[in-house]
């Protein structure tokens, strides 16, 4: 079998990296070979990442440069795809209905969709968000209206996918488990309260201003953020660091409490949330929104904590704050949960089978 992975963008973007290249080689000892192609280049990717600061004409010039990379690469793909068994589309989408191009030169299409991304992340006025909010919806519909399956990882994208595509499966994460490891920690009196991401959901760590400035008023506590935009708050000592490969896990575990603050809406619902479990996958107990997307994976007080207003934040963190103890055991159930339904030993085997079955 020989595999055409086409992700949304480069390895900088985490969902190619979870997606895409963690299922490398667990294929490449199963005899299956294999190529990545982003349907947009390096340059690209990294402007995506920054999207989220532009503004008016700026903005416009970045949709453009990105429609142009698409179609430009795309011949490139359409070259290359009759010598593949299977193309893998990580998120990738395609303008004007050029999908259909794709599935002429090669039927088994496989569209792989861990986010909503068939609604605008946030509303835009005027007609540039009336034309994202059109092309969203089109653009998703028509890859999967061309899919032989699509891949989900949640139940509320698979009951969207399923109104388009046949077959439909969930294959949630995954999180390789090796990497993500968990490290013995010694109790100390500062408590480090943990968040990693980037620039486009830094805005949610506003949703917990108040929070911080209240444990920061009773607590020894040092807020780490690492891969975030632009964010400080008075009276809280904040530590603001760049993300790296290299480092991430040593900075997942550097973590006493992960968090994971986001309004419960259509968006948000499609998002797992990768984070929680990266947090879990290393023993750190997490405390994140309750949405329904949330709930599915933290059973609240056993494997992680769910918090529906500031209150619940506050409560729910000075437990952990306290108890060290009650840090250790939430962790460690937190790690378990993620061992036995979202990690990559359990779920490359299920990815397997699926593409094993097109052929």
């Amino acid at each position: 079998m020989k595999i055409l992975f086409i992700p949304f963008g480069t390895k900088r973007i985490a969902a190619t990296r979870y997606r895409v290249y963690q299922y490398l080689p667990f294929l490449g000892q199963n005899n299956i070979k294999y190529r990545v192609f982003s349907i947009v280049s390096d340059f690209t990717t990294r402007q995506m990442i920054q999207s989220p600061n532009f503004r008016g004409t700026r903005r416009s010039i970045y949709y453009l440069s990105v429609i142009l990379d698409k179609m430009l690469r795309l011949t490139v793909i359409l070259a290359m795809a009759p010598w593949y068994d299977i193309l893998f589309l990580q998120r990738t989408t395609l303008p004007f209905g050029l999908e259909r191009l794709l599935k002429l030169v090669n039927k088994n299409i496989v569209f792989d969709l861990d986010d909503a991304i068939f609604i605008p992340d946030h509303k835009e006025k005027g007609i540039i968000g009336r034309l994202k909010e059109y092309a969203k919806a089109s653009e998703v519909s028509g890859i999967l209206k061309v899919s032989r399956l699509a891949i989900v990882e949640n139940e509320y994208i698979n009951s969207y996918a399923k109104r388009y595509c046949q077959d439909v499966y969930l294959i949630p994460g995954p999180i390789d488990t090796e990497r993500n490891f968990v490290k013995l920690k010694i109790p100390v009196k500062k408590i480090v309260i943990g968040w990693i991401g980037s620039p486009s959901t830094t805005p949610y760590l506003n949703m917990l201003d108040n929070v911080f400035i209240n444990l920061a008023a009773g607590f020894d506590i040092e807020v780490k953020l690492v891969g975030s935009g632009e964010y400080d708050i008075a009276g809280v000592k904040i530590v603001n660091q760049a993300w790296a490969y290299e480092r991430e896990i040593s900075d997942l575990q550097s973590f006493d409490i992960g968090v994971m603050p986001m309004p419960d809406n259509e968006w948000t619902n499609g998002k797992l949330g990768c984070k929680m479990l990266q947090y879990m996958a290393v023993g750190i107990p997490a405390v994140v929104s309750y949405t329904k997307t949330n709930a599915e994976v933290i059973d609240d007080g056993v494997n992680g904590f769910l918090a529906r207003s500031d209150k619940e934040w506050i409560d729910k963190m000075s437990r952990l704050i306290t108890d060290s103890s009650l840090r250790e055991r939430i962790g460690l159930e937190g790690r378990n949960t993620v061992e036995k339904r979202f990690s990559l030993k359990v779920n490359a085997p299920k990815l397997k089978e699926l593409l094993e079955n097109i052929l």
